[in-house]
C-alpha cells in the first residue's frame, strides 16, 4: 500500500505516481464537450481548466481535436499522490468524496462521440424505407422524416437524393455523432 508514503520511492519500486499510471489502470471520464457554448467560455473554460472540446468530429483524422480527460485510479489499484502536481483537480464537484482525488490525464482522447448510428444499415433503410422517411427518422431528423414520408420520398426525388447525400458522406446523424465502425 503506497497511498501513506511521505516521500517519493525510488523508480525501482513498485508505488508510482497516480498521474503516472497506465490508461487500463484508470477510470476516466468522457471527453467534455463544449460545442454547445459560445467561443470565448470554451477558450476560458479549457484555459482554466486544460482539458474540453470545442467540437466534436471530423471526418478526417486532420479534423477530429485532442483533449486531456479527468481520471482516478481503479478502486483496485493503489498510487501515490504528489503534493506539487498541478494536475490534481480541485474538488468542487457536489457528491464527490473529498478524500477522491482526481487528475488530468497524461494522454490526449479523440473529440467523438458515437450513438449507435451505423452508416450500413441507415445506408440499407434509405434504399429499402427511404420513400418513408426511416432513414431521416433513425438519424434523428424527425421534421424531415414526417415531410418526407408525407410525399412519399417526395415523389421518389427525395428519396435519391437521400440516398446520394448519405453515399457521400453529406448526411450524418442530427446530433453531431460519428458513426459507430463495424469490426
Amino acid at each position: 500500500d503506497c497511498s501513506n508514503l511521505n516521500h517519493a520511492p525510488k523508480r525501482t519500486d513498485l508505488c508510482k505516481l497516480c498521474h503516472e499510471l497506465p490508461e487500463h489502470l484508470l477510470d476516466c471520464d468522457d471527453v467534455l464537450d463544449l460545442s454547445d457554448y459560445n467561443k470565448t467560455h470554451q477558450d476560458t473554460f479549457i484555459k482554466d481548466n486544460g482539458y474540453g472540446c470545442k467540437k466534436m468530429g471530423g471526418e478526417a483524422h486532420d479534423d477530429v481535436e485532442l483533449t486531456r480527460v479527468v481520471c482516478r485510479p481503479i478502486d483496485t489499484f493503489t498510487c501515490y499522490w504528489a503534493e506539487d502536481n498541478n494536475l490534481i483537480l480541485k474538488d468542487e464537484t457536489p457528491g464527490l468524496e473529498k478524500e477522491e482525488k482526481r487528475f488530468l490525464s497524461e494522454f490526449d482522447k479523440p473529440c467523438i462521440r458515437y450513438t449507435g448510428h451505423y452508416f450500413q444499415s441507415t445506408l440499407i433503410y434509405s434504399i429499402l424505407l427511404g420513400f418513408l422517411g426511416v432513414d431521416r427518422f433513425c438519424l434523428g431528423w424527425t421534421g424531415i422524416g414526417v415531410g418526407k414520408m408525407l410525399t412519399v420520398g417526395g415523389l421518389g426525388i427525395w428519396w435519391v437524393i437521400d440516398i446520394i447525400l448519405l453515399i457521400t458522406g453529406n448526411l450524418t446523424p442530427n446530433d453531431r455523432s460519428n458513426w459507430e465502425t463495424l469490426y
